[in-house]
């Protein structure tokens, strides 16, 4: 299994618009942050986790060869908004994409965001994405692997994480829920939401990040979902220094874009 952080970043990108900051004035590849979503390659089959504003541009320079399954976390338009150019992977396949989520996710997408994809009546120009919604509660196999749905919160809304071999991704979270965090400890790998340094009503902030990670001993953490308030080598930097405001518990990193790493 091959992970692929297609982006790291948060609605905004980075560089953000109008913003002349450190971090977006950055020359640093890392400080480059499309919309967030994983990438999971199992042999020849592929499977994404989000498909937002960015898809397009991550598909291209990533040479995606084509989806087999997509997982949605939520439905805000940088997880959402890249689904309709899946439509040129449906072209090349008999069969549609499952896209698999939370029910309530998945009939909102199909109602106010995506309906000219499941209606009917409405022309279909140069060929829409043809999608199997499939609703998730429990664990379900995809391609001999095993994912759990991990349900916690965005703010107030629901959202959820997976978990899959050893590896447990949360992104556009602020609170995890007891039931969540009982499956979260003896991971190999935890990749988390940390959008910046200070506190925030629906992200977890680096340092809740490092409490969680402090808590739950995985061997090896991935921060994503981060702003232009994070810059690259400077947080890397408090992350390995002793008494920083940042110093993590052991093996831990902030994802960037294009990062890959085998399980």
């Amino acid at each position: 299994m091959r992970l692929t952080f297609l982006g790291t970043g948060t609605s905004h990108g980075v560089p953000m618009i109008g913003c002349s900051c450190r971090t977006c004035s950055s020359e640093d590849p890392r400080d480059k942050r499309t919309n967030s979503s994983l990438h999971v390659a199992l042999g020849r089959r592929h499977i994404l986790i989000d498909c937002g504003r960015d898809f397009r541009q991550q598909a291209l320079q990533h040479r995606l060869p084509g989806v087999d399954y997509v997982l949605l976390t939520h439905t805000h338009f940088d997880h959402v908004a890249g689904i309709d150019d899946l439509r040129v992977y449906t072209q090349r396949r008999e069969e549609p994409i499952p896209l698999m989520g939370m029910a309530e996710h998945l009939e909102y997408l199909k109602t106010y965001i995506y309906h000219y994809l499941f209606d009917d009546g409405i022309q279909r120009g140069g060929g829409v994405t043809r999608l199997e919604l499939v609703a998730v509660q429990e664990r379900f196999t995809l391609e001999g692997v095993v994912f759990e749905p991990l349900p916690a919160l965005h703010g107030r809304l629901p959202v959820l994480g997976y978990r899959f071999a050893g590896c447990a991704y949360l992104c556009d979270v602020s609170t995890i829920p007891p039931a969540t965090l009982q499956k979260l400890y003896g991971l190999d790998l935890l990749i988390l939401d940390a959008l910046r340094p200070e506190p925030h009503p629906t992200h977890l902030s680096l340092t809740q990040a490092l409490d969680l990670v402090r808590e739950l001993r995985p061997k090896r953490a991935l921060f994503t979902h981060m702003s232009h308030e994070v810059l690259h080598a400077e947080i890397e930097a408090e992350l390995a220094m002793p008494g920083s405001r940042f110093h993590g518990p052991g093996n831990v990193h902030l994802a960037y874009d294009g990062l890959a790493l085998e399980l």
